[in-house]
């Protein structure tokens, strides 16, 4: 009444074939518990989900209206700030024209106040 070495070995891989199957089962017990909360959970809320799935169409077309509206914002503030530095140049331009205008009337008013008081 000897117990050979391949029936133990027998013997452990069914113990532990038992104990794989039985954590198997429980683990697809447990999946299968989270999957009828899921369902339930859907059911639940199945009009509002219809409800927002049904505003996805609407809203990409909302998306692609902002889209566009920011292309077009962005071309006008790109030409906006490309004009910007033409304008500066002729502002100062402009601005150094002026002052030598009033600093040339400005010479001439010193040169008369200065004939008409020097005498």
């Amino acid at each position: 009444m000897y117990i050979s070495l391949y029936d133990l070995a027998f013997f452990i891989l069914f113990v532990v074939l038992v104990i794989i199957a039985g954590y198997l089962i429980a683990v697809l017990r447990r999946a299968l518990c989270v999957l009828g909360l899921v369902h339930g959970i859907l059911n639940a809320h199945q009009g509002d989900i219809s409800e927002t799935v049904s505003l996805f169409q609407e809203t990409l077309s909302n998306v692609n209206e902002l889209t566009v509206s920011l292309k077009e914002a962005t071309v006008q503030t790109a030409s906006a700030v490309r004009a910007l530095p033409s304008e500066i140049t002729d502002t100062v331009d402009d601005l150094r024209e002026s002052l030598e205008t009033f600093a040339l009337y400005a010479r001439i008013a010193g040169e008369v106040v200065k004939s008409v008081f020097s005498k």
